[in-house]
């Protein structure tokens, strides 16, 4: 797996057990609470455990996301998948949010995800009220596929999320988008 992504504002990472603390703390600012199933009570040494776990994880690939000048960490980036399709799912930490660093994540791992991984399809969903999160989407190439919407209970409330999907470019026309077995959502 190649280590690293770079488009020249940002750059994905692989993750260091170093990582764990900071993403642990980052985690409890309340818009990543608000709008991702992360708990409030995660532990550097839970976040540890996710990262060695992803390492060897064949259904699974996850990034750092940082600022690829000064190395500063400013999200995180991931993905479930079948070997054909997969969901990517994100975060970016509240001093990095309205730069566009969450659509230039998306893009980047998206395109890394149709040639490295050999996807045929990735999908996200947004909670409706995310507004920026689907912004992002659909900067980054997304299109709205409401065959994709469900509702979901997460830390005791019914969250109304909203479906995303992309076609690797060169399998065909957007509106070919095709249902797939859907990966279970996995924590970096």
């Amino acid at each position: 797996m190649q280590h690293e992504l770079d488009d020249g504002v940002i750059r994905l990472r692989a993750w260091a057990d170093d990582d764990s603390a900071w993403y642990a703390r980052s985690v409890r600012d309340p818009l990543i609470q608000r709008f991702t199933t992360e708990s409030p009570a995660l532990d550097a040494e839970q976040v540890r455990a996710a990262i060695v776990k992803l390492r060897t994880a064949v259904d699974a690939k996850g990034f750092v996301i940082c600022d690829a000048v000064t190395g500063e960490r400013l999200g995180n980036i991931a993905l479930r998948h079948d070997r054909r399709a997969g969901e990517v799912s994100y975060w970016v930490a509240a001093a990095a949010r309205g730069q566009g660093v969450a659509t230039r994540a998306v893009a980047l791992f998206s395109s890394w995800c149709f040639r490295a991984v050999g996807l045929e399809e990735l999908w996200l969903r947004a909670h409706r009220e995310n507004v920026a999160s689907q912004r992002a989407a659909l900067r980054a190439g997304y299109r709205r596929d409401p065959r994709r919407d469900k509702t979901q209970e997460v830390k005791g409330a019914v969250w109304p999320m909203l479906g995303y999907a992309l076609r690797r470019p060169d399998s065909g026309p957007v509106s070919a988008i095709s249902t797939c077995t859907e990966p279970s959502p996995r924590q970096t």
